[in-house]
């Protein structure tokens, strides 16, 4: 994965990656919307041959991007982790 922050400036950040799609952009996106600190965030994929995805966040006045961020990025993680250990339970229930 590629990963570039393009701009940052008031309470607005809008990076790019490369090498990722709608799996992680979408995760992020969702985690970063339930931060109440987030006013807006949203992600594009500027044309289907482009090995890249732009994310936009819009935070409330005076708060943090990298806060929510971090927060996202281990919100996104406990929910995948606990996505596993379910889909584990139901398989190891399946086969007994």
């Amino acid at each position: 994965m590629k990963l570039k922050i393009i701009s940052e400036e008031d309470g607005r950040v809008e990076m790019h990656f490369g090498g990722e799609g709608h799996t992680l952009l979408n995760l992020l996106q969702s985690t970063l919307l339930v931060n109440k600190d987030v006013n807006m965030a949203g992600y594009a994929k500027p044309h289907p041959l482009e090995d890249r995805s732009v994310l936009y966040v819009y935070m409330k006045k005076g708060k943090k991007h990298k806060r929510a961020f971090t927060k996202a990025t281990k919100d996104a993680r406990k929910q995948v982790e606990d996505f596993i250990k379910k889909f584990e339970a139901q398989v190891a229930k399946k086969r007994s």
